[in-house]
């Protein structure tokens, strides 16, 4: 009546994309199990949930404002991703991620490469900033640095074969504007998870109400 259970899973780890851009996403999802860009972007949404821990990761932070909103599985995390000006942090390490706002912040907001990449093109423009056109209340940019903020990253046109990953992103901001719809988000996971968590397996059987 489903996967078999074992105490231990031996390589497990090394099936899931690391952090270092979307080739990893295309190799996992699309490439190996069968996924569409929109199975990934949605699967990817996940990371609305939980935070980063330097002590285990290298990577520190919550893709989402603060800890509560952390605790909801909601689209936040592709309206974050759009909204915000994201630009590199620990440039040159093998922890390099992104950061938006205070980089010096005891709880700072993060994203992956291969989160970043599901809207830029980084692969072919790096380093850059997501949104140069953002300023604080004093008139700064947010891009953090002169140099960033004059070098914007650049978005996928419709030739590239990762267009539809950016499709996604926005298809899953639920509308123009802040909003509340959440569906086009909680459908295409739905659907993702089912195709993910089957993968591979044809003698599934729904569990019973009653033994």
């Amino acid at each position: 009546w489903g996967r078999q259970d074992l105490d231990s899973c031996p390589g497990s780890a090394l099936r899931l994309p690391t952090t270092q851009g979307c080739q990893d996403v295309e190799g996992v999802f699309l490439e190996r199990m069968g996924l569409t860009w929109q199975d990934a972007v949605a699967l990817l949404g996940a990371h609305t949930l939980g935070r980063g821990n330097k002590n285990f990761s290298g990577h520190h932070g919550t893709w989402v404002p603060n800890d509560k909103e952390a605790q909801i599985f909601d689209k936040k995390y592709y309206e974050e991703l759009f909204r915000r000006a994201w630009f590199p942090r620990d440039e040159g390490t093998l922890h390099q991620d992104w950061t938006t706002g205070n980089p010096n912040s005891a709880s700072p907001k993060m994203m992956l490469n291969t989160d970043v990449c599901l809207l830029y093109d980084i692969d072919s423009k790096f380093p850059c900033c997501s949104r140069t056109n953002l300023f604080d209340n004093q008139g700064n940019n947010r891009c953090n640095t002169e140099e960033l903020s004059n070098n914007e990253c650049s978005p996928y046109d419709s030739s590239n074969e990762r267009f539809p990953a950016s499709q996604a992103v926005r298809k899953f901001l639920g509308g123009a504007g802040p909003n509340n719809n959440n569906e086009p988000f909680y459908d295409a996971f739905t659907i993702a998870w089912f195709k993910a968590t089957t993968n591979g397996l044809d003698n599934l059987k729904p569990i019973r109400d009653k033994c």
